[in-house]
């Protein structure tokens, strides 16, 4: 596969599991919001020239000021209000997305160390690989219980159980295809690699990052700033005056 690479970058959430007044994408980390530092990254990718950015409506005017014009986010062309839910962002998003790009990166705002390299990492993976798309995932360490009413179901075996991570990067004709038939039969899935899943197209996996966590729970914002002060991380700097 060749030709453009698009971003959609899912900015959208409420924070209500982080205890914040504001949406977690707008939370300080070291200095910079979170979402900054994740359209940063995505901003860094030589591959990604066009980044479609969804927001709740009510943090349009933040969003395009505080976010996209004070940190020169210049890949970003168009800041849309997303769905009540996740899937719906995506699939504005890919309405608003030019018909050129032959494939589609998706990234959670959420996720603000995500290294560029593993953006790179999977944009080539679709690129050299049969397959529809391509997921970042790291082997789970934890033995996983299946549990239905507080009783355990069963126990998957470890090593086939990976933790999906963004970004993930899809075929823009599959990625289309998946969301328009999910929409019409009122399929909803966590990710938009189950909707291919589902609509039979392949997935593959690379080996994703320990370190991009999601920022979720109040704790996360602790262990992002920890890594960020450690400074071994590769990810984009600020170039706004006095970051």
């Amino acid at each position: 596969m060749s030709g453009g690479v698009a971003a959609i970058v899912a900015g959208a959430g409420r924070g209500e599991r982080i205890g914040a007044k504001e949406g977690k994408q707008f939370l300080d980390l070291a200095g910079v919001p979170v979402l900054a530092r994740s359209l940063l990254n995505v901003q860094a990718v030589p591959e990604i020239s066009e980044i479609v950015l969804v927001v709740n409506g009510e943090d349009l005017g933040r969003a395009e000021k505080d976010i996209v014009e004070a940190f020169g986010l210049t890949k970003v062309t168009r800041v849309i209000e997303g769905g009540e839910w996740r899937q719906e962002s995506v699939f504005r998003a890919l309405r608003a997305l030019p018909s050129r790009a032959e494939s589609i990166v998706v990234h959670d705002g959420a996720r603000p160390l995500a290294t560029p390299g593993l953006f790179g990492r999977v944009i080539r993976a679709l690129r050299e690989s049969d397959c529809q798309g391509v997921i970042s995932a790291v082997p789970v360490v934890d033995t996983v219980k299946e549990v239905e009413g507080g009783w355990v179901v069963r126990t998957p075996e470890r090593r086939r159980l990976w933790a999906v991570q963004t970004p993930q990067c899809f075929s823009s004709f599959a990625l289309w295809d998946a969301h328009e038939k999910a929409s019409q039969e009122g399929v909803w899935a966590t990710d938009d690699a189950a909707l291919l899943e589902r609509y039979r197209y392949s997935v593959r996996v690379v080996e994703g990052e320990l370190s991009n966590i999601k920022i979720t729970f109040p704790r996360d914002i602790i262990m992002a700033e920890a890594l960020l002060q450690k400074g071994e991380l590769e990810i984009a700097v600020p170039g706004r005056p006095g970051i």
